[in-house]
């Protein structure tokens, strides 16, 4: 009997249906994982023992994947925010790099002069204007002469390296350390510009990122904004129709995503790296990672934060899984697949597939 497969569109309103398949999508991204695992001839359940311990295992572990969640939280929702209106940008790579520089800039312009409590705030709005303004330079043109985003931010993430590159290792700029005669970097931020660390190596940076998280998912869902965004997302011509001023919307979307961006920048200077260190700060990717983040968590912001957690675990637990015989690209690649899973999992929010008999033979008459 020949059967014909149809996709079918579909919402899936509830939130236990979301809950249930994005957890599905997990464990089979776990599961398509122990393949990776097994080829590389180590032991499925020694490496996720392993993973679990580097995560939980100890207060340090605890520790560090708190610092490694935080800048994940950020350009997670900056991922997400953008992507839930289909503005697909890819550019909070660069605009951490810009937010980087201005965070860093304005700790090393107040210097120790000014108590913390005055400083740290003004460097992470330094890093949210820097990154607002990168992220304008494709914001507008997409808004008013419809300009691909995609490939206007991947130019920009560029463009914003070789800036930041240059300040550090081509020039003797502001940011650069000029007493170092040895191998070039950065100054050194100024006390007051550093983070408090509250436990440990874990700073307060979680704590903001966690109350944006939590103050963006109830904007998005309270407010006209929200509603606005969400409209436009679901149809551009539904927006366009009922009189949403769908430009502004555009500039609005992606200049919040880049002050997000910007801020993870300010604040990675403010607590990880404390001066504007081109090789930590690229290292991480931490922009492209961010998306990674944003789709497991469903682009719903308040599910980022458990993401960005678990990623930010896979992600730190690397040195610990080197040593038992997993290579760094394989842990690149359990990222990718779960990735992947998780991406497929959010195909069967939106549809559904049905099985039905071939056209000729449902309109075959019964035999009498």
């Amino acid at each position: 009997m020949i059967r014909r497969i149809s996709v079918e569109q579909r919402i899936v309103d509830s939130a236990r249906k979301r809950a249930a398949i994005l957890g599905c999508s997990v464990l089979v991204g776990l599961l398509l994982g122990s393949a990776i695992i097994i080829a590389s001839g180590s032991n499925v359940l020694e490496v996720y023992a392993e993973t679990v311990d580097a995560i939980v295992g100890s207060a340090r572990s605890v520790q560090q994947t708190l610092r490694a969640t935080t800048p994940l939280i950020l350009t997670g929702l900056a991922a997400a925010v953008a992507f839930r209106m289909r503005l697909y940008t890819i550019g909070a790579e660069g605009q951490l790099y810009i937010g980087a520089i201005t965070g860093s800039g304005m700790a090393l312009l107040l210097g120790d002069g000014h108590p913390a409590v005055y400083v740290v705030p003004a460097v992470l709005l330094a890093g949210v204007i820097g990154g607002i303004v990168w992220a304008l330079i494709i914001a507008v043109p997409r808004a008013y002469f419809g300009t691909d985003e995609v490939v206007g931010t991947l130019m920009l993430n560029f463009i914003a390296l070789h800036i930041m590159n240059w300040l550090i290792f081509g020039s003797v700029s502001f940011w650069r350390d000029r007493e170092n005669l040895g191998f070039p970097g950065g100054k050194i931020v100024p006390e007051a510009a550093q983070l408090h660390q509250f436990w440990g190596r874990a700073d307060t940076g979680i704590f903001i990122a966690v109350a944006l998280a939590l103050i963006l998912g109830l904007y998005l869902k309270w407010t006209s904004h929200g509603f606005e965004w969400s409209v436009i997302g679901d149809s551009l011509r539904a927006g366009i129709y009922s009189g949403m001023n769908v430009r502004r919307q555009i500039i609005s979307v992606l200049g919040l995503s880049g002050a997000l961006a910007g801020m993870a920048g300010a604040m990675q200077v403010a607590s990880v790296t404390y001066a504007l260190e081109p090789r930590g700060l690229e290292s991480g990717s931490l922009g492209f990672t961010g998306i990674v983040v944003a789709a497991i968590a469903g682009l719903n912001p308040r599910a980022i934060v458990p993401a960005a957690f678990v990623v930010a675990g896979i992600t730190t637990a690397g040195p610990s899984l080197s040593r038992i015989g997993v290579s760094p690209a394989s842990v690149i690649a359990l990222e990718g697949i779960l990735l992947l899973s998780v991406a497929g999992g959010q195909f069967f929010n939106h549809f559904t597939l049905r099985v039905a008999p071939a056209a000729s033979e449902a309109s075959a008459e019964p035999a009498s």
